[in-house]
């Protein structure tokens, strides 16, 4: 799959307003007190692209990374970021992937 280009990926980010364009990846801090409680809910999320996102946990909270193994920013990691977006926003509820 394509690699968007930097003016790609900044149109991307207009409707994503917590993420951030980090190296080849869209990151986002999604502040929890339970991160252990979230990762699930961006597994389900994610669905069948489950390794297109990374997670760190951090005392702020879940740093999450979405990106295409071995290509970086593509098509279906803005979709992903939008889906997560989604559910955070939701309080955790799951969007379909």
């Amino acid at each position: 799959m394509r690699p968007l280009s930097e003016a790609e990926i900044s149109t991307a980010l207009a409707s994503l307003a917590h993420w951030e364009h980090q190296v080849d990846s869209l990151a986002r801090l999604a502040p929890t007190d339970d991160p252990a409680g979230l990762e699930p809910v961006i597994d389900r999320v994610a669905g069948e692209d489950g390794d297109h996102v990374a997670t760190d946990r951090t005392p702020d909270g879940l740093v999450l990374r979405v990106a295409t193994p071995g290509a970086g920013v593509t098509p279906v990691d803005v979709e992903i970021a939008a889906r997560i977006e989604q559910a955070i926003e939701m309080g955790g509820a799951d969007a379909a992937p």
